[in-house]
């Protein structure tokens, strides 16, 4: 509502401003309009006293006290509401209820409609301020007029004069919809007119011209959808048939919502709220009789009843209370001495107060008034009494849409007597309760909400949690039968606790507590071990089946652990002792071994998504077949059924790697038998037109590998194009180097730097063409024009991501074999195994999507160990990795040092400050990115993590790395002071040592120890122009000390001329450290290697080592299969920025 709306009201602000219910039709949703109405006559509403001005109302809805303000106000346009609501909504249910209730029970609020004015005499005087307003005094019913004539008058008295020499502007049209009566099977007719302002006359129309010609405004919308549900047709009086019950509710409920309803006699309908009415069954035609309908009503018949009050233009959801006339009634019999009962029931204390009457003024009984509407004889007389209810509380079970079977706890009221209950639920919107003894005599109780009220709220004083079953269709009440349940994941001690101590004191108040027999779980266990049945389905797919004896009979388990999956899977279920607590269909539990069901459950997670349910079965491709054998043990399989699958796993089982492969004359240098056998499998991946990833560990020698192959495509005289090797910048003088030592035959050709171009002529005569990923991203229309023999990507971890440019690039290339080397195809996320595979052989492990629900999400965020060995098994004829313990045993050893180093107290608490600094930063990021929409809070402030992190790292290694005034005061550092001692020891011992750190700057430091000390250092960084020059000089044993930034030398070198290998500052990536611990340890090598790890004790170094033994296992967990511990989080990172008094 704008503020301009609104007129002044001045003095008379504390006057009542009639409306209408047309008023709450512009504002509120009908939905919002029917949950009002039953909270008002639910008795749920409580207007405060009158003479403010405002509409002021209490709420009661599910426990909670609203307040309610609503302030009509006369604005331009008509009527505005202003209102408020303690439930903090703008258009709440609560609000409608409020406004309701005041038409209803305050007569100075209510305003005759637009209708209503037409038809009342013009000589009325007006009112003055000390009279009570014309809609509290009774109108006379309207005389029927011709349909279109209200509108006629009303509108032709409200136009403004229009000056003669103007052009007359088209006249609006609107829609008119008339409901009349049906006979027999036709409950009702829909008719309309089109209404022309200005016009007495009329067009009929049918539901056809209203879909051709209704106005493109909200009404016009409004209007084609009420013709789509009257069908279309072409007929200007359509029926309404009687079985389609629901398309008559919302028939009505779209004709009442428009505003523009009338009746037959052309009086306007507006919908009113809802009554319960008693219909009286008349025992000889077994026909209803209503009784407290309005003279002269009509009803009309949906899934449920519509009166319709042409008195009044009235149309309201009935809900009729069908009484049978009572007939003799035989004696119940007694019940057998020993019967069992269906439930177990806590009767109220012998010493429980006896529910009182409750004293109130003296009723008029129904044998001095008759009911209006009643035949005699239906029941002669009744009685209006009050008295206390007793509470009826039952335990049982219910389903429900998210947790299946529940347990809970229904309340009732019983306002009958002894022997003769008479039961209402908390949500019936009767306001007595119905009494009839065995003579017929009939007595209504009048319901005693206080006390009802009082029972919900203890209830809820112990803590139940309150919620609703879905109603049946075409129910009046929407919102279902409210049930009380505990939650929680100590629901069945709570229970317990509830049944053992509660309960007694409930009964010694006088309630009474019956626990059905479907109360509460019971644990069975099965006759025999869970089976998987397989058979042979024909045309490459395979049916299966999973079952379970219970008390000597098979059960199906495939639909509930199919939804189990759907739900999480194991997290989804509760695990005692060792064993899953499935719930069956039928309530109870079936105690399985949890071990055993993670396992089928990760197998059927990744056939539901392909496979085909089938009744109690599951069809799925053949190609699948291969996580059968994670769960083997299981299977019950039959020889001649399963011959397809068999052969199938067996062919599975049997695939070896082939045989060792000497290398061609031309290769010069000896191949280990490893290196043989991995020559071979290139070789037979070439011949069956796949390609793979050659992942040896970093030293063992992938590039002569991948040479000697290269060697034996051209000695068979398959080589008629040449060979692309795409290497990092760091690596191309290596490459250069190991070329001309092991195949000297083989012509190479490097592009890279800026005379690349002027050598693409030397292409057609090369065998090797050794380039960089930032060229093949620049020059790629280039390169794509070529064609070449085989592509290989060194380091492929290098295209890791998908939408990177670089891997665009490469898969943009045209070859006929393609070939991946990397030591760690795996460093962070599985997501980089999927992007080389999709550049190798696309479709392999599926799309992205697809791949990240299948492996990714369950392996990385649920340790799926099952689920890893069959990504395993996908991509083990791809992927071929050997370790330095399996293949290399003639390499000296490698001993491992964590040095641990305590700051200095100027270095330490420079530290502090800026961790807690830092700190509060990241969580109020953190903080207030979680509130956002897509995306996690850590996700979308990465960039505020890493540069708080960097900060502390900084600290660690040289308060002078940091770019603040701060750290340029503290001159000491202790790492350094270290280091510079270690290396003043080792070089006289003739140690050989590499000293890798990712701060360039923080070499340049070291740099100026070392030049003080006098020992003579190399180094290399992305600075570096020659880098064979160092390599060359180190190598030679010209100097001892080789200063290495991680990124421009962890990579490719072979440096076995170390013996130290000096990790100045820890990376949160293991991988990135052994690869350059590897330039030293590696083929080769004849030394024993020494690895230093420099660490800031009680730093967040120190806490990246504890995150690196958590992290480290991801590219193990996928490549060798072994287990897998959980990535980087959110709790991962409130643990590197914190101190030692949060451990």
């Amino acid at each position: 509502m704008s503020l301009f709306d609104a007129q002044p009201r001045g003095p008379s602000a504390g006057v009542a401003v009639p409306f209408a219910q047309e008023d709450l039709t512009r504002v509120f949703e009908a939905k919002t309009l029917q949950r009002g109405r039953t909270l008002v006559m639910s008795g749920a509403v409580a207007l405060a006293d009158p003479g403010t001005g405002r509409i002021k109302a209490e709420v009661n809805d599910l426990g909670r006290r609203l307040a309610v303000t609503v302030t009509p106000v006369q604005g331009k346009r008509g009527i505005v509401l202003e209102r408020t609501c303690t439930c903090g909504r703008n258009a709440c249910a609560h609000m409608a209820a409020a406004a309701m209730m005041a038409l209803e029970t305050r007569p100075e609020w209510r305003k005759a409609s637009l209708f209503d004015l037409v038809d009342r005499p013009p000589a009325a005087p007006a009112p003055s301020s000390l009279e009570p307003p014309p809609q509290a005094r009774p109108l006379a019913p309207p005389a029927p007029k011709p349909p279109a004539a209200p509108l006629s008058l009303v509108r032709a008295s409200a136009a403004p004069s229009t000056p003669p020499s103007l052009p007359k502007p088209a006249a609006p049209q609107s829609l008119r919809w008339t409901l009349e009566p049906g006979q027999g099977e036709i409950a009702c007719h829909i008719s309309v007119d089109f209404v022309t302002e200005g016009r007495t006359e009329t067009d009929p129309a049918s539901p056809r011209d209203v879909l051709a010609k209704a106005p493109r405004d909200m009404e016009g919308d409004a209007d084609r959808a009420i013709a789509r549900l009257l069908g279309g047709g072409g007929s200007t009086r359509t029926p309404v048939a009687k079985n389609r019950g629901e398309a008559i509710d919302r028939l009505l409920r779209r004709l009442l919502a428009t505003g523009r309803l009338h009746w037959r006699d052309g009086t306007p309908l507006a919908e009113g709220p809802g009554r319960v009415v008693r219909a009286f069954r008349d025992p000889a035609t077994r026909k209803l009789r209503p009784t407290g309908l309005p003279e002269r009503s009509v009803l009309v018949k949906g899934q449920s009843y519509w009166c319709v009050d042409s008195a009044t233009g009235s149309v309201f959801p009935v809900d009729l209370q069908v009484v049978e006339v009572p007939t003799a009634k035989p004696v119940p019999p007694v019940p057998a001495a020993g019967t069992q009962p269906v439930s177990r029931l806590f009767a109220p204390s012998r010493n429980a107060p006896a529910a009182p009457s409750r004293p109130g003024p003296a009723l008029p009984s129904f044998r001095e008034n008759a009911i209006p509407g009643v035949r005699s004889g239906a029941a002669e007389a009744a009685d209006i009494v009050e008295r206390s209810p007793r509470v009826v509380a039952r335990l049982g079970r219910v389903v429900t849409p998210a947790d299946g079977l529940v347990d809970v706890l229904r309340l009732s009221f019983d306002y009958g007597e002894l022997g003769e209950p008479v039961e209402i639920e908390p949500d019936d919107q009767r306001q007595f309760a119905r009494f009839e003894d065995e003579r017929g005599n009939v007595t209504f109780v009048r319901r005693a909400k206080a006390e009802e009220q009082a029972a919900l709220d203890r209830l809820s004083g112990l803590g139940f949690a309150q919620a609703r079953i879905e109603p049946p269709k075409g129910s009046l009440d929407a919102r279902g039968t409210r049930v009380h349940w505990l939650t929680g994941r100590d629901v069945e001690e709570r229970w317990r606790s509830f049944l053992a101590t509660e309960v007694p004191a409930l009964t010694k108040t006088g309630w009474t507590v019956e626990v059905g027999t479907d109360f509460g779980t019971k644990v069975i266990e099965p006759g025999a071990d869970m089976e998987v049945a397989i058979r042979d389905a024909g045309d490459g797919w395979f049916d299966l089946d999973v079952g379970v004896e219970i008390e000597g009979e098979r059960r199906p388990l495939l639909p509930i652990l199919a939804q189990l999956v759907e739900r999480g899977g194991l997290s989804a279920t509760r695990v005692i002792d060792g064993r899953a607590h499935i719930v069956l269909e039928d309530g109870n539990v079936l105690a399985l071994p949890a071990e055993r069901v993670e396992r089928l459950m990760s197998v059927l997670e990744a056939m539901l998504g392909s496979g085909r349910p089938s009744g109690d079965r599951l069809k799925v491709p053949l190609a699948e077949a291969d996580s059968l054998l994670d769960i083997d043990d299981l299977i019950a399989r039959r020889t001649e059924e399963t011959a397809q699958i068999d052969g199938y796993l067996k062919r599975l089982r049997d695939s070896e790697i082939p045989g060792d492969m000497e290398p061609p004359p031309g290769f010069h240098g000896e191949l280990r038998d490893y290196q043989r056998a991995g020559l071979a499998w290139m070789q037979s991946l070439r011949a069956n037109d796949v390609a793979g990833i050659l992942a040896d560990d970093m030293g063992l020698g992938k590039t002569a590998q991948t040479l000697a192959h290269i060697a034996m495509e051209e000695h068979e005289g398959r080589l008629t194009d040449p060979c692309l090797v795409v290497v990092p910048t760091s690596l191309v003088p290596n490459w250069v180097a190991e070329a001309g030592r092991f195949t000297p035959k083989l012509r190479v050709v490097v592009l890279h730097g800026l005379d690349r171009h002027e050598r693409l002529s030397e292409l057609d005569r090369a065998h090797i063409v050794v380039t960089t990923y930032g060229v093949v991203a620049r020059d790629v229309d280039l390169l794509k024009r070529l064609t070449w023999h085989m592509l290989v990507l060194d380091e492929a971890q290098a295209i890791k991501n998908p939408d990177g440019k670089a891997t665009r690039a490469v898969a943009a290339l045209q070859s006929r074999h393609r070939l991946c080397l990397s030591g760690t195809p795996v460093e962070n996320n599985l997501g980089e195994l999927w992007s080389q595979f999709a550049f190798l052989m696309p479709g392999l492990l599926g799309d992205r999507k697809e791949f990240g629900k299948r492996y990714r999400v369950p392996i990385e965020k649920r340790a799926d160990n099952t689920r890893a060995n069959l990504l395993m098994r996908r991509i083990r004829p791809f992927l071929l990795r050997r370790t330095k313990e399996a293949v290399a045993k003639e390499l000296p050893p490698k001993t491992e040092v964590v040095v641990r180093i305590d700051l200095d107290r100027d270095q330490r608490d420079l530290y502090e400050t800026i961790r807690l600094s830092v700190n509060e930063t990241v969580r109020a990021a953190l903080a207030v990115g979680g509130q956002g929409g897509a995306g996690s809070g850590l996700g979308r402030n990465a960039i505020t993590v890493i540069d708080a992190l960097l900060k502390l790292r900084q600290v660690c290694c040289d308060p002078r790395l940091l770019k603040i005034a701060t750290g340029g005061k503290v001159r000491e550092s202790a790492k350094l002071e270290a280091l510079t001692e270690m290396v003043r020891e080792m070089v006289p011992e003739g140690r050989r040592i590499l000293i890798f750190s990712q701060f360039t700057t923080m070499l340049d430091l070291i740099k100026l120890e070392l030049e003080k000390a006098d020992i003579s250092y190399v180094e290399l960084t992305g600075r570096t122009l020659d880098r064979a020059e160092p390599v060359n000089r180190f190598q030679n044993r010209e100097v001892p000390v080789f200063l290495i930034s991680l990124k421009a030398g962890g990579r490719g070198l072979n440096l076995t001329a170390a013996d130290t290998v000096i990790h100045y500052d820890p990376w949160w990536n293991p991988a990135a450290e052994d690869q350059a611990t590897d330039r030293a340890y590696r083929i080769g090598q004849d030394k024993p290697v020494f690895v230093y790890k420099l660490i800031a004790a009680n730093t967040v170094e120190e806490r990246i080592i504890d995150l690196q033994r958590r992290k480290g296992s991801l590219s193990a967990a996928t490549i060798e299969g072994k287990g897998l511990v959980g990535a980087l989080d959110g709790g991962d990172i409130d643990y590197l920025l914190g101190g030692n008094e949060d451990e």
